[in-house]
């Protein structure tokens, strides 16, 4: 699990993990590694297939892009989701390492 999940810095990467299916209704599902199926929404499987690689921080600007909110909602809107499908295995995050820097 990432340490202290309930701080996302900008850099952090995520990674979708699992799978997306419907159930028999037609309702989307994220499915975990350990074949645990959760009901979701169409944004959220939206969200969850833009999380190939991209920082929180890019993740956050394609959100605000395309929506009517301002900033603020939206950060803490898109934290929120992001720690749920951390939560519950369908994404992973990523802390980016810090380059090293060799002195003369």
């Amino acid at each position: 699990m990432f340490p202290n999940t309930r701080q996302i810095e900008d850099d952090t990467i995520i990674l979708r993990q699992g799978e997306v299916d419907n159930d028999a209704d037609g309702t989307p599902l994220l499915i975990n590694f350990k074949g645990e199926a959760y009901r979701v929404n169409d944004t959220a499987v939206s969200l969850w297939n833009m999380c190939n690689g991209i920082s929180f921080q890019d993740l956050f600007y394609e959100v605000m892009r395309i929506s009517n909110d301002d900033e603020a909602n939206v950060k803490r809107s898109l934290f929120e989701m992001i720690i749920q499908l951390n939560d519950v295995s369908v994404i992973k995050l990523k802390k980016v390492k810090a380059n090293a820097t060799i002195s003369r």
